[in-house]
């Protein structure tokens, strides 16, 4: 689908081909300065995709930084490793947000830009001031001391304030709302009352790469689901107009309901304060939504809740289909954005 295609992506993959026959035309510098650009253009566009693809170039343009620079400079293999890691740096929590989560292994990153640091420091000490060895290595290095920073220090304010659990439990009637979906039509749970068991994931929002594989992890699973009856309903903080795109953007089958006031996350109690993450553009009226999900059967009690100490497990619908086992038999649902 056109609305699927990454366009900064593609235009850096185009940038990264071009560099090996520059390179090979004895134009270095402007090879290198070619792939910073892929690197920076995949990273620009991060956020809103967050997808192999990007992973790929990410971490395939910083090692063609390190490769071209150690090949360059007699520096072998000091940039090349750093270079990696520094890639790997970049992707890794989101590439594998079901190890890592939001919460978990928060050292990982820190030492491992701390190994990349030491291997550029060793292969500069002592060389003359060349702004290549100096200026490039610092657009893959900055990028992910800056989202190893970001992912430490949301990691900490994510447990400060999940520590007692989130506001709705097992066992619990679940609140009822209604809320428009990305076509503006309004959605009630208490409409599948006595019909169908509904899944409620709650989302960050789109700038949120994390949530986009959220949102398509738990499309994979739709026959599983399926099997059982059970709705999807995706809730974010965003407007319509920015839950229609994405919805479109990244691929997903099922209703994406709109709860800019956030007045449901506040119910369920999915809301937190992060002031950094705030001051850089995501401005929500009452915070920031955790990534949760709870399965409401159908007579509208809560079944299951995502671990509030490990944000970012729900990314394992496993956990959820062991529940889904103990539900009484449904009549099979339609995964379509207009069935109610």
């Amino acid at each position: 689908m056109l609305t699927r295609i990454h366009p900064f992506t593609s235009l850096g993959l185009l940038l990264a081909l071009m560099a090996p026959f520059l390179l090979l035309a004895g134009l270095h510098t402007v090879g290198l300065v070619l792939v910073c650009l892929a690197f920076g253009f995949t990273l620009l566009e991060f956020k809103k995709y967050t997808s192999d693809f990007q992973f790929g170039m990410l971490v395939a343009c910083s090692a063609f930084i390190g490769i071209t620079l150690d090949l360059l400079f007699n520096t072998w293999p000091a940039l090349t490793f750093a270079m990696l890691i520094c890639g790997f740096s970049t992707v890794a929590r989101q590439a594998w947000m079901q190890r890592f989560t939001y919460v978990d292994l928060l050292w990982v990153e820190p030492v491992i830009l701390l190994v990349a640091g030491v291997l550029i420091g060793s292969s500069l000490w002592g060389r003359p001031l060349i702004w290549q060895l100096w200026l490039i290595p610092a657009l893959p290095f900055t990028a992910a001391s800056a989202l190893a920073f970001g992912y430490v220090q949301d990691g900490i304010m994510i447990k400060r304030n999940v520590r007692f659990g989130y506001r709705i439990q097992p066992g619990r009637v679940a609140p009822d709302f209604e809320l428009p979906d990305q076509d503006g039509t309004p959605i009630k749970l208490s409409d599948y009352k006595g019909r169908h068991p509904v899944l409620l994931i709650f989302v960050r929002g789109d700038w949120c790469p994390g949530c986009h594989m959220m949102l398509r992890t738990y499309e994979r699973g739709h026959e599983r689901f399926l099997e059982k009856g059970i709705h999807v309903l995706a809730i974010g903080p965003d407007n319509i107009a920015v839950n229609k795109d994405m919805v479109r953007r990244i691929g997903v089958g099922y209703r994406l309901l709109s709860d800019d006031r956030q007045e449901v996350s506040g119910r369920y109690g999915v809301v937190y304060n992060n002031p950094l993450i705030e001051k850089m553009g995501v401005n929500y009226t009452e915070g920031i939504p955790l990534p949760a999900s709870f399965l409401v059967d159908k007579d509208g009690m809560v079944r299951y809740v995502s671990r509030p100490d490990r944000v970012g497990e729900f990314l394992d619908p496993e956990l959820i289909f062991n529940v889904l086992e103990e539900l009484p038999n449904t009549a099979p649902a339609q995964w379509s954005l207009t069935q109610a």
